[in-house]
C-alpha cells in the first residue's frame, strides 16, 4: 500500500528549548539518572558502561516531543517497550498531570523500574509488566516507544486496540523502508532532527494517527 508519508524538518533551536526544558526540571531528571545508573550496575536497563552525559542525551531525546506538541491532547499514554524508563519517566516528570503506563515484558526490568518511580515518588505512573498485545487501551490513549519495535510490528500488536496517536523513535531511513511493509491505512509523519549534533545524526521521530 503506498502511504502518503509527510517529512517536516526539525531545527537546532529546537533542541535548544529542550534543553532549557531539561534545565527546569532537571532536579528530578537528574536524580532519574542517578537511579537508571544505579540500577543499570544490576541489571542492563540500558549500554553497559554508558557514560552519565549519554544517558542525559538519552533523556534530553526522550523530551523532544513535548516542544514539537505532540503529547498535547492526549490524558493517557502508554510507554511500550520502555525497559528503564525511556522515553515514559521524563515525559512523566514534566506531566504530572498525564498517567503514564510504563510497558515492558522483561520483569526483572520491570521490577527494577518499579524500584526508581518509587524512589522518584512519580504517582502519575503504574508499571506493567506484559506484552502490549495484552496491555488494555482506553479510547483516545497515545503510545510512545524509543527503539522498541518496528513500526508493523507495533501495529500488528495494537491492531484492535482505540489508540489515537504513535510516537515512535526511529531513525529516519529506517522508518520510510518500515513504512512500506505497513497495509494498513494510516496517517505518517516523520520528523527528521537537523541539530548539527553528532548524536542526532539520522534520527527522527515518527507519528502515525488513525
Amino acid at each position: 500500500m503506498k502511504h502518503q508519508i509527510e517529512e517536516l524538518k526539525v531545527d537546532k533551536e529546537t533542541l535548544a528549548n529542550v534543553r532549557e526544558l531539561y534545565s527546569r526540571r532537571s532536579e528530578l531528571l537528574e536524580l532519574y539518572i542517578d537511579q537508571l545508573l544505579e540500577w543499570n550496575s544490576k541489571i542492563n536497563l540500558v549500554s553497559r558502561n554508558v557514560s552519565r552525559e549519554t544517558v542525559r542525551e538519552h533523556v534530553v531525546h526522550s523530551l523532544i516531543p513535548i516542544e514539537l506538541g505532540l503529547i498535547s491532547g492526549i490524558d493517557e499514554w502508554v510507554d511500550s517497550g520502555t525497559g528503564g524508563g525511556l522515553p515514559g519517566v521524563p515525559l512523566a516528570i514534566v506531566f504530572p498531570e498525564k498517567k503514564f503506563y510504563l510497558n515492558d515484558n522483561v520483569r526483572k526490568k520491570m521490577r527494577a523500574l518499579s524500584d526508581i518511580t518509587k524512589a522518584l515518588n512519580l504517582e502519575n505512573v503504574e508499571v506493567l509488566a506484559k506484552s502490549i498485545s495484552l496491555v488494555g487501551l482506553k479510547t483516545g490513549a497515545g503510545i510512545v516507544t524509543k527503539h522498541a519495535f518496528k513500526i508493523d510490528d507495533l501495529l500488528r500488536l495494537t491492531k484492535k486496540k482505540p489508540w489515537k496517536k504513535v510516537v515512535m523513535w526511529k531513525g529516519v531511513e529506517g522508518a520510510y523502508k518500515e513504512m512500506e511493509k505497513v497495509h494498513s491505512k494510516i496517517k505518517c509523519t516523520i520528523y527528521s532532527f537537523h541539530f548539527d549534533d553528532e548524536f542526532y545524526e539520522g534520527k527522527g521521530l515518527v507519528v502515525l494517527e488513525k
